[in-house]
């Protein structure tokens, strides 16, 4: 199966650029060289990436009363896509989401994810960002990354497990191994934990030697996975930076303060109710201790759609 491509036009998706806070906050990690980013987005740099694992960062659409689903239809793109006011600025949305893919070596998601979406297929889908990941070296797509604790419930008949340019690695728990092993429909290979330089070169020729096999991570305890060595096992993979699909994970990831940058754009649509929101099904934060987040971009396209950055900030105290 192929990668689906969609052709995005530069002038009917291009960015304005109304806050620009990278410099001061030296971001001079260059992300992808393309020509498409530079005139769509503006230049597009990162942090520095940590020793022992990617940089994360989420990309989400949401209303502007911080919706990311209706409640009818929880297809998180509708959020953009039913803005009638706007349909370029909705499909600027999916072209952010492509270029956050095209810059990254590992997309995160939850099986969750796959149900709701058939159709998912893990990668970028504009041809002038492809095309660029081929220049620089990269391959087509990166690796879609699947957390499941219980190992259940992975629909293996989405085209994600059928297109042989996507990668594909499943993080479970112990019990959910078991789980997964009664399930999988594929060839996999089991990719060990990393707790020295001896491991992470046993990773590398692992993944030389299984391509076209599902990876499989095991970390945690029972049925409980363990972010941080899932990190660990990601950076010694080659992923250096890792975007995250999931909401609930996304949430999870800042409850353990792994999540380093959301990319949040707001469609001027308000949806209200019980509809999903980011962490809907997680525990809250407290008014006491809760993550802060710094704005580094904003952009804007007409007046119907804002496209936010934000990098997050942990363990924030009150000035007391």
């Amino acid at each position: 199966m192929a990668l689906p491509q969609v052709v995005f036009d530069s002038k009917e998706i291009q960015l304005k650029r109304l806050f620009d806070n990278t410099e001061k906050m030296g971001y001079k990690n260059p992300g992808l060289p393309c020509k498409k980013i530079e005139d769509v987005y503006g230049t597009l740099n990162f942090g520095e990436i940590p020793e022992n694992r990617p940089i994360t960062y989420a990309s989400y659409v949401m209303s502007i009363d911080g919706k990311i689903a209706f409640e009818d239809d929880e297809v998180g793109p509708l959020i953009a896509k039913n803005n009638y006011l706007d349909s370029a600025g909705a499909f600027a949305d999916f072209w952010v989401l492509n270029m956050l893919r095209g810059n990254c070596d590992g997309i995160i998601i939850g099986s969750g994810t796959l149900i709701k979406e058939p159709s998912y297929s893990g990668s970028a889908y504009d041809p002038d960002i492809i095309e660029a990941r081929v220049k620089a070296g990269k391959p087509i797509a990166p690796w879609t990354v699947i957390v499941t604790s219980t190992g259940k419930s992975i629909p293996f008949e989405n085209p994600v497990f059928q297109c042989e340019e996507v990668p594909v690695l499943i993080s479970t728990s112990p019990k959910g191994f078991e789980n997964l092993k009664m399930e999988i429909k594929k060839d996999y290979f089991i990719v060990p934990v990393v707790e020295s330089e001896e491991d992470k070169e046993k990773i590398r020729k692992l993944i030389n030697g299984n391509k076209g096999k599902i990876a499989i991570s095991i970390t945690g305890c029972d049925k409980e996975t363990n972010p941080e060595e899932m990190f660990k096992v990601l950076r010694a993979m080659g992923m250096e930076r890792v975007l995250v699909e999931s909401p609930t994970y996304c949430h999870y990831l800042m409850q353990k303060g792994l999540l380093d940058e959301a990319f949040i754009n707001t469609s001027s649509v308000f949806v209200g109710g019980k509809a999903t929101s980011i962490g809907s099904q997680n525990n809250s934060f407290s008014s006491i201790d809760h993550p802060h987040s710094e704005i580094v971009s904003i952009h804007i396209h007409n007046s119907y759609f804002l496209y936010t950055r934000y990098k997050l900030m942990y363990g924030v105290k009150p000035n007391r």
